[in-house]
């Protein structure tokens, strides 16, 4: 096979092939890449600094390069190099922002390293514009190195580039990964550099460099025909975030060969968007680490097509093979063939989603004629085909793929397998650190926070992929938005949360009701049966009734039910109608005799509905909580039930309020669910609405349950309160008799759970 030039593109020429090589041969890189060489020097260039440790002086972080390599790189001839070379002892060049020229090769030596300033001013778009966190996106940053309209350019050798993505950034006491990190938790945008931005550059080669400690993507490749990535590094801590390997983007003949990718973000990321097409690439013989795997999108809008993966190991990446897309910026991928690849410990081997975020629209994802052959995982994951509705179905051919599943995913997709003779994999080596000097840094710390975001900027777009794939005792944090899903939790321990104070801002929704999930207990927005379970800054709603009208019977819609034991709720909002929070124990009276009352803690919380919208037959305290009637006709806050005497459950309401929409009337405190129901009112603000007799039976002049219910008010207050004209069943209680349902010992146990603790903890 003939020498291909660095950065010439050779035809390769198709003959009267058998129609499935043929549809090998469209699937990939039409030019005949071959391994590049180094163009002669026009440069030659000294280091004259030196980094022990990894550090550079002060008076050398004070006397940066960036003058003589740019001055270097503007001399250059087209087809020549300007080369940087260790001399003695000196091994480093410091640099800001540079700009490849046309036809142009930067040529790092063994041996030498190119540091990237920590100044965030010499990467300003715009005053003060980089090294920031915004809610919105602004003019940000330059890149560190750009090739922009620069043909035939190039960056090659057996040095280093590092981005000092975990060095401390001049006049400010975080690293660039600390800002990424802080964008990631608020869901906002983080201001920082990409060490490597490739713009309509034809034929533009990377060759045996290693890319180090990006701040951001390590290389965006975009608008470019004729891209090549051949033996390259790419060599940063899997937990620094967005710094994603190699991005094409809305770019032709593409081939990445013989790479070893090792980040914090996608591997490879395949993207287009409305620049175009993204199209004829070979990703081939790589090798991949951390990171989220060999990606195709997010964005796919402009229609990805003809991609080949072949002979690919990755080892211990969140991510194998994905393709992920939304209808917010959806399209056409088709034509894509991975064969020859070879996982273990990956997460999701195989990730085929069309909600990558929960954004609207109407660009919607189409995946056809995907191919996978010869693949399997030595560990088992998830695996995922998730096609956007039942138009548009996923469409994947499997040719003896071998992927064990902890569990499989399959939605509106049609999925074809067939058998073929075991694959045997080899597993590269990890590979060795680089002679070249690194830049000292600190690496952040594998955060064990879940993320979920419904713009993407999380982990998960799905707070119960979260929970499903989270270990017993995780904490899932969640970015505003609404996420329109049921929750169901099992495993104990888990705690949701979002960063923002506002509750209103973060809303799990979902619509169902007892008559179309199967009864009430079935209808629960969020469903919570695990012991340890806490939730603040969030709200829990169903909507069932807003789009339905609420009937006699079949219109109870749970907003949460919750029978899990030391369950904590801080700063929290239920909405709904009929029965909106269930808190209950998880059985009563079984062969071993009573239940054991699962106790729970409702601090803060605003609570709405109207007929029933609080009961069960949990050890349940609300303090400080709003309880909000909605409905003009009035209805009854609590149905509590007890079901026998010794059976440990009441529901205690302490320094709480009692609210209703203006103009509703007719208010009830309660009524027995079963005949032992058990409420304490201590402290509480009533407002008008309440009735003054406070408790009603459950049905008047059928049932007397009110002459065993056991119903307790101390100081209640407002125009609701109406002591000398409540039901004369209800016990006035004392000073000393209120002290009991303290919290703190009222739900302390045989273990000593102490709720207010943990809510204050969780409200930090």
């Amino acid at each position: 096979m003939p020498l291909c030039p660095p950065v010439a593109v050779c035809t390769m020429k198709i003959l009267a092939l058998a129609p499935a090589l043929l549809a090998v041969a469209l699937a990939q890189d039409t030019r005949n890449v071959t391994e590049p060489h180094y163009p002669p020097a026009c440069a030659v260039l000294a280091a004259q600094l030196s980094a022990p440790r990894g550090v550079l002086s002060d008076a050398a972080e004070r006397t940066p390069d960036t003058a003589r390599i740019q001055d270097a790189i503007d001399r250059c001839e087209p087809g020549k190099a300007v080369a940087l070379r260790p001399a003695g002892p000196h091994q480093i060049f410091l640099a800001g922002p540079l700009q490849l020229k046309p036809g142009v090769t930067l040529l790092v030596d063994a041996g030498a390293a190119i540091f990237a300033s920590r100044n965030p001013r010499d990467y300003d778009s715009a005053p003060g514009s980089c090294g920031v966190v915004n809610e919105r996106r602004g003019p940000g940053c330059k890149p560190f190195l750009t090739a922009d309209h620069a043909p035939a350019s190039g960056i090659m050798g057996d040095g280093a580039i590092d981005g000092r993505g975990g060095s401390t950034l001049l006049g400010q006491d975080v690293t660039w990964w600390d800002l990424a990190h802080t964008a990631k938790v608020l869901d906002q945008s983080q201001a920082v550099p990409r060490m490597l931005s490739v713009r309509q550059s034809n034929n533009f080669t990377l060759y045996r460099i290693t890319l180090r400690n990006s701040p951001n993507f390590h290389v965006g490749v975009d608008q470019t025909d004729g891209f090549t990535a051949w033996g390259v590094k790419i060599k940063t801590p899997k937990t620094a975030r967005n710094t994603d390997g190699i991005d094409p983007s809305s770019s032709t003949n593409v081939t990445i060969a013989h790479c070893e990718i090792d980040t914090g973000d996608d591997n490879v990321a395949i993207k287009t968007g409305a620049t175009g097409a993204a199209t004829h690439m070979t990703i081939a013989h790589n090798h991949f680490y951390s990171g989220h795997g060999m990606s195709i999108g997010s964005g796919t809008s402009g229609g990805v097509s003809q991609i080949r993966v072949t002979d690919l190991t990755i080892d211990g990446a969140d991510n194998g093979i994905r393709i992920k897309s939304d209808r917010s910026r959806g399209g056409l991928v088709e034509d894509v063939t991975y064969e020859n690849v070879c996982m273990r410990n990956v997460t999701n081997p195989i990730l085929l989603t069309s909600m990558y975020t929960t954004f609207p629209g109407d660009r919607l994802p189409v995946y056809r004629n995907i191919t996978l052959q010869d693949v399997r995982a030595e560990t088992p994951g998830y695996i995922t085909y998730l096609g956007v509705d039942p138009d548009h179905k996923l469409q994947v051919a499997l040719h003896n793929v071998d992927v064990p599943s902890i569990q499989t995913r399959t939605e509106n997709a049609d999925v074809s397998a067939t058998s073929g003779n075991p694959v045997t994999c080899s597993f590269a080596a990890y590979p060795a650190i680089p002679t070249a000097p690194a830049a000292a840094q600190t690496v952040p710390p594998d955060d064990p926070t879940f993320y979920v975001a419904a713009s993407g900027t999380g982990d998960y777009y799905s707070v119960q992929r979260a929970i499903d794939v989270a270990p017993e005792g995780a904490t899932i944090s969640i970015a505003p938005g609404a996420y329109r899903e049921v929750l169901k939790i099992t495993k104990p321990g888990i705690h949701l949360r979002s960063a923002y104070t506002d509750p209103k801002k973060t809303v799990i929704v979902f619509g169902k009701s007892a008559g179309d999930s199967g009864g009430t207990l079935n209808s629960a927005a969020v469903e919570v049966r695990a012991d340890g379970f806490t939730a603040e800054n969030l709200t829990f709603a169903n909507d069932f009734n807003a789009t339905h009208p609420q009937l006699p019977q079949g219109s109870q819609a749970l907003a949460l039910l919750v029978t899990g034991d030391r369950a904590v709720f801080h700063n929290m909002r239920f909405l709904g109608n009929q029965d909106t929070l269930y808190a209950g124990s998880k059985s009563c009276r079984g062969p071993e005799g009573p239940c054991t009352p699962a106790r729970q803690y409702f601090a803060d919380c605003y609570i709405e509905g109207n007929v029933d919208f609080i009961f069960g037959d949990g050890k349940t305290v609300f303090e400080n909580c709003e309880i909000h009637s909605n409905r003009q006709s009035g209805g009854y806050i609590i149905a509590q039930s007890k079901h026998y005497p010794d059976q440990d459950s009441a529901y205690v309401f302490d320094h709480c309020r009692l609210t209703a929409a203006p103009g509703v009337e007719h208010v009830w405190l309660g009524r027995p669910w079963r005949p032992l129901a058990t409420v304490i009112f201590l402290n509480t603000e009533m407002d008008a609405s309440v009735e003054p007799a406070g408790w009603r039976e459950w049905h008047p002049g059928e049932t007397h349950s009110l002459d065993t219910a056991y119903y307790a008010e101390y100081n209640s207050a407002g125009d609701g309160a109406h002591p000398s004209e409540r039901d004369p069943h209800t016990h006035k209680l004392t000073a000393a008799e209120a002290a009991r349902y303290d919290p703190q010992h009222f739900l302390a146990g045989s273990d000593g759970w102490n709720p207010r603790a943990i809510s204050q903890t969780a409200g930090r």
